[in-house]
């Protein structure tokens, strides 16, 4: 029994991770697709930990360009770009200090993404859309990127903003970052 999980824990650190069902389902789409496939990741609690980063303050700057990446899912987001999926972060903060601390960690640690690919939300800006609450904003946001005839994965730590997107894009596809471990 334990060399199960010495032998899984052994191809955990070589890098031969073994793929989850939603993983090969996305890649599956990308690979059958002819272009049509957007996916938005979220940034914090997804790809970049929650972790107080040592800082007390989240309002404090530099909070957001400290967070740990978690690589494992910076090497699943970088599979699906490179596979040809138009890859989205979709990222919600307070304050543009905070949007340039985002963007900053972005480029260090996802620089196959490109900067009009990140689409950073400071909720308590001025230009920020109207919506109806935090768990729709980011689908009034997605509208600009996607129709109908899209393949569209969400990809989101927080169940509610994941429920009210998909209630106003009832095409997407939903999907907790917690999916992607088998």
């Amino acid at each position: 029994m334990n060399d199960g999980k010495l032998k899984l824990q052994d191809k955990i650190e070589k890098g031969n991770m073994i793929s989850s069902e939603i993983e090969n389902e996305i890649s599956d789409a990308i690979k059958n697709s002819k272009g049509n496939v957007k996916i938005f990741w979220d940034m914090d609690g997804t790809f970049a930990s929650m972790e107080m980063c040592g800082l007390e303050n989240k309002l404090e700057k530099g909070f957001f360009y400290r967070k740990r990446p978690i690589k494992t899912m910076i090497k699943i987001v970088e599979k699906f770009y490179k596979l040809g999926a138009k890859t989205y972060i979709l990222s919600f903060c307070s304050f543009n200090y905070q949007k340039e601390d985002k963007i900053k960690w972005l480029k260090e640690n996802c620089p196959f993404i490109k900067t009009e690919e990140m689409i950073i939300i400071p909720r308590k800006e001025k230009d920020v859309k109207s919506a109806e609450s935090k768990q729709s904003l980011k689908a009034e946001y997605m509208k600009d990127y996607v129709t109908s005839e899209d393949t569209v994965y969400f990809i989101d730590d927080n169940e509610s903003v994941l429920i009210g997107t998909k209630e106003k894009l009832p095409f997407i596809k939903i999907v907790s970052p917690i999916d992607f471990i088998e």
